[in-house]
């Protein structure tokens, strides 16, 4: 082996110490003059007693390992409660958010150091079983040194064909630092729709004097002759638009729950009131009595008398004279026989104070209000007295009785009148309120085969199918459109809807990066656990104290003579050494385990006395 004869005839060429020289003064001055030692330093005496080293496995590498594993565990687990706590809250400020994303970086760092702490822990214990069982050339076992913090060792070949399984651990060291830029990344903020709610004040409907006072045409003591302009206005746009007049939102985006009084109608089958309304209903100051079968006979009088053999009446729409807050509403439907036998639906309308409650949204620009409730109280009822005042403060009247009043007014303008249906199939008569309006639409009026003409080509506006349903619809949308006027205000609880930055937490990612690492590392713990095991050594670490009780061989120092000042470059002539840890020849008392050359190593023997 002619590269192992020269180095040791260098070796041999070298100056010795004598002892002598070793207890010179001269001597121990100059060499505690180095720049290394700031005290006199003196080699320790050898021992007398060649006591063998001691096989067995410490208790710190597997310590570490262990702790560090399950305090990586922990930090994981601690990284995904914080995330979870924050996951659908709402993002309060922005130092919050920083704070948020410097906590979870920080526990993922702390993850990512702590398991490849444990992965290079394994690595190590690794490298030393590699080289008890194998020989690598020198430029290999600088790879295998060096490879968990200098990513060129992966270029070394002998990393790949004599330390597989030490390779596979540290790429896993070199990968799980990942986890720290997937991680943190994994909680996020999203615009979400949150609702706050405020106490604000919100138009509503009262029915005081106050509120109604602006409708009225008032001459003498205070007697209302007629609805005003301005609340005419409001009946007609309800009516014609079968849809609630547009309120003003107090926000943006919000809801509230309205409660009120207001009136509405009630209207009833003519047989179903008949069976109801027994009796005499009123005697006039000629004593004489009124059932309310008469009262309805008169209407349908009045009504037939509009009619003759050229002439058939189609709707009739009145008030009775002798009831307050009462319609009458008869329609006739002529079939397809030309005029003959016409069905009759007569039906009976009536005003009542009615306690309503309401959810009133917003959503952008689109308004919507959903009755929650919508209960008959009692008939509304008054007076016909021509004197009669609805703005005194006569207990007998409540203030509310002259808006209740007014309302009545303005549908019985609404529906008075008659249409009639001539020879030449045109309608003819002074209902023209109701032409004007969607209740025109519904079928009672324009189901007849004979006026097929008059039926609109866009979509019916006749609500609820029937114009029963239909004129009580349109007597809660005309209180509903009150709200509009704001002429009263209440204060309730407003939910406001706006968008809100709220945390997202995405624990799926969060748990596949961990997951994984973990179980890497579990698995490197593993592989740790069985060269620690095959080493027996008391557990090997690659500290200079390690190397330099690994390499004490005469071998070694020949082979290195000329090179002891060290350098990052590797000369060539000791790339392709090879070298192996391993029983070497000794003429001490004992076997003697170190680096030596692959011809000059053997196995060591589990048991046996090692100096």
């Amino acid at each position: 082996m002619p590269q192992l004869i020269d180095h040791r005839v260098k070796y041999t060429s070298m100056r010795t110490v004598s002892s002598t020289d070793q207890s010179d003064p001269d001597t121990l001055t100059e060499r505690s003059s180095s720049p290394c030692r700031t005290t006199p330093t003196f080699a320790p005496a050898p021992k007398n007693d060649h006591s063998p080293a001691v096989w067995g496995v410490g208790w710190r590498s597997p310590t570490l390992m262990i702790g560090l594993y399950l305090c990586g565990l922990a930090s994981s687990a601690g990284h995904h409660l914080y995330y979870s706590s924050l996951d659908n809250t709402l993002v309060e400020s922005a130092e919050q958010q920083t704070w948020a994303i410097r906590i979870g970086t920080g526990l993922a760092f702390v993850v990512k150091t702590l398991l490849v702490a444990a992965i290079g822990i394994a690595a190590v214990q690794q490298i030393w079983a590699t080289l008890r069982r194998k020989s690598v050339n020198i430029r290999g076992i600088d790879a295998m040194f060096s490879v968990l913090n200098d990513p060129m060792a992966f270029f070394v070949s002998d990393m790949w064909t004599c330390a597989k399984t030490l390779t596979m651990l540290a790429i896993a060291s070199w990968l799980i630092p990942i986890t720290a830029l997937i991680t943190p990344a994994t909680l996020s903020v999203h615009l979400k729709t949150a609702s706050t709610t405020t106490r604000m004040s919100v138009s509503t409907v009262e029915f005081t004097q106050d509120f109604w006072a602006d409708w009225a045409l008032i001459e003498g003591a205070g007697t209302i002759t007629r609805p005003s302009y301005v609340i005419s206005r409001l009946l007609a746009t309800t009516s014609s638009s079968a849809a609630i007049i547009p309120l003003t939102p107090p926000l943006p985006n919000s809801s509230y729950t309205l409660e009120f009084w207001g009136p509405s109608y009630k209207c009833q089958n003519l047989s179903e009131v008949i069976a109801e309304t027994k009796g005499i209903i009123y005697t006039d100051t000629l004593d004489n009595n009124y059932t309310f079968r008469d009262l309805w006979d008169e209407f349908e009088m009045k009504s037939s008398n509009n009619s003759n053999d050229r002439l058939y009446p189609v709707y009739s729409g009145s008030t009775p004279d002798l009831l307050n807050n009462t319609l009458f509403i008869a329609t006739w439907e002529y079939p397809n026989d030309y005029l003959d036998n016409p069905t009759e639906e007569s039906f009976v309308c009536k005003l009542w104070n009615t306690s309503y409650v309401l959810d009133i949204s917003f959503n952008d620009t689109v308004q919507a209000l959903v009755p929650i409730s919508t209960e008959l109280v009692a008939p509304c009822d008054w007076g016909w007295s021509a004197d009669q005042s609805f703005t005194t403060q006569d207990p007998n009247y409540p203030q509310s009785i002259g808006g209740y009043y007014i309302t009545h007014l303005l549908f019985s303008s609404l529906i008075k009148g008659s249409l009639i249906l001539g020879s030449t199939l045109e309608l003819a008569g002074d209902a023209t309120q109701i032409m004007q309006s969607g209740l025109f639409e519904c079928p009672e009026l324009l189901n007849s085969s004979q006026l097929v003409q008059y039926r609109s080509t866009a979509s019916p506006t006749c609500r609820n199918k029937t114009l029963a349903r239909a004129l009580e619809d349109l007597s809660r949308n005309f209180t509903y459109s009150l709200i509009s006027l704001n002429a009263a205000s209440t204060n309730v609880p407003v939910s406001v809807n706006s968008p809100k930055n709220f945390y997202s937490y995405d624990w799926k990612n969060l748990a596949a990066a961990y997951l994984t690492a973990l179980v890497v590392t579990i698995v490197a713990i593993a592989i740790g656990f069985f060269a620690l095991w095959g080493n027996l050594c008391g557990g090997m670490n690659n500290s200079f104290s390690n190397l330099l009780r690994t390499t004490r061989n005469p071998d070694l120092d020949t082979l290195t003579t000329g090179y002891c000042l060290g350098s990052d470059h590797l000369p060539d002539e000791l790339k392709d050494v090879r070298l192996r840890f391993g029983d070497i020849e000794t003429s001490r008392p004992f076997k003697h385990a170190a680096f030596g050359f692959e011809e000059s190593v053997i196995d060591l023997v589990k048991g046996e006395k090692y100096s």
